[in-house]
């Protein structure tokens, strides 16, 4: 079985369980490499993150959790760097790249004005004045107008995609979105496509060394849909004739497409990256052999947390990385300390790591 999970959060940002909890459950699963990944700061939402003040410590503490482990596991210091993080990458031994929200087109000519106007941001290495003035201006984007969360609620991304409409949506609104289900389902695979357009571009945007959850937007398809008078509504606490449809037609062409043209940029940039001198700080570490092929996490996170009962990528979408030669490793992607290699045996099937 794979000796390594790479994909952990601690109580530094939304884990329950401390760091050296973490590492001690890593070692109790056999494991040869266990990588610790909290959340990259992220300005214009910070309530799941890690701090800029909480990322220091963070980094202090496995740095010294390293020493204090040597003999037992070799641990890696990580971060799971989200497209719209703002920070120094220097410390990290690796970064897992991953997309948690979309950007209006609006939204994001925002944010690319407000870190020019201050030097770049953390990322850059603004000076600490310009970089809280950046926070500052970032916070103040506005949430379903210049932004969206992908995988806090169900209804997050309906907000988003009838967000010039005004159309307010919430939990309690029974007819949050009344009207034509073609047009309904349309407004989603709009959604989609900008989320899969915002992945593809996840190389470029981050020099990331593996992609998280790649279709992250389907965590809440399993168990929820569209109900006869366009609310969202939980699939377990309706019967099937409430039952309207899915969030996302992932049959849908177009939705084919705007994955497939996600795994083709990835493809094309991990190759464009390695011609230039690049070489995976995970095959530099001795973890894995990647060369000049992406790797993708299989990520068992949302099966243990009961969200879903398949892991991320989609079935469709690890047989044609596949068929690309991408490599595909197993993630628990773990907040806590007892899931920390969950599923890891069930879908070792699907792991494809070059010897």
């Amino acid at each position: 079985m794979q000796n390594f999970d790479l994909h952990m959060h601690t109580t530094y940002c939304d884990g329950k369980d401390s760091a050296e909890a973490m590492v001690l459950s890593a070692i109790e699963n056999g494991l040869a490499f266990a990588g610790i990944s909290g959340h990259s700061f992220t300005p214009h939402d910070q309530s799941y993150c890690m701090s800029r003040e909480g990322t220091q410590k963070y980094i202090d503490e496995i740095r010294g959790l390293k020493e204090k482990y040597a003999g037992s596991i070799t641990l890696l210091l990580g971060t799971e760097l989200d497209r719209y993080a703002d920070i120094d990458l220097s410390p990290y031994d690796y970064y897992i790249g991953s997309v948690h929200y979309i950007f209006s087109e609006e939204g994001r000519k925002k944010r690319d004005e407000i870190l020019a106007r201050h030097t770049g941001g953390a990322a850059l290495g603004a000076a600490d004045a310009e970089v809280n003035a950046s926070d500052a201006e970032l916070e103040a984007l506005i949430k379903y107008e210049d932004w969206s969360p992908v995988d806090d609620y169900a209804e997050d991304l309906c907000r988003f995609a009838f967000r010039e409409e005004g159309i307010a949506v919430n939990e309690t609104d029974a007819a949050l979105l009344e009207g034509d289900p073609v047009r309904r389902k349309s407004k989603m695979l709009d959604v989609a496509e900008l989320y899969f357009d915002t992945v593809g571009s996840i190389i470029s945007a981050t020099d990331c060394d593996m992609i998280g959850h790649f279709d992250l937007i389907t965590k809440f398809t399993e168990g929820w849909g569209f109900g006869p008078g366009g609310n969202v509504i939980s699939k377990t606490r309706c019967g099937a004739a409430e039952f309207v449809s899915e969030l996302f037609d992932t049959s849908d062409e177009r939705y084919i497409a705007a994955w497939k043209k996600a795994i083709d940029r990835i493809f094309d940039d991990c190759a464009e990256r390695y011609r230039n001198g690049y070489r995976n700080r995970l095959e530099k570490l001795g973890v894995l052999q990647a060369g000049d092929k992406p790797v993708f996490e299989i990520n068992t996170g949302a099966i243990s947390k009961g969200y879903r009962t398949l892991p991320y990528p989609a079935a469709d979408q690890i047989e044609y990385i596949k068929s690309k030669g991408g490599v595909l490793i197993l993630s628990s992607d773990s907040h806590a300390a007892g899931t920390i290699c969950s599923g890891f045996e069930e879908f070792a099937n699907l792991v494809n790591i070059p010897d």
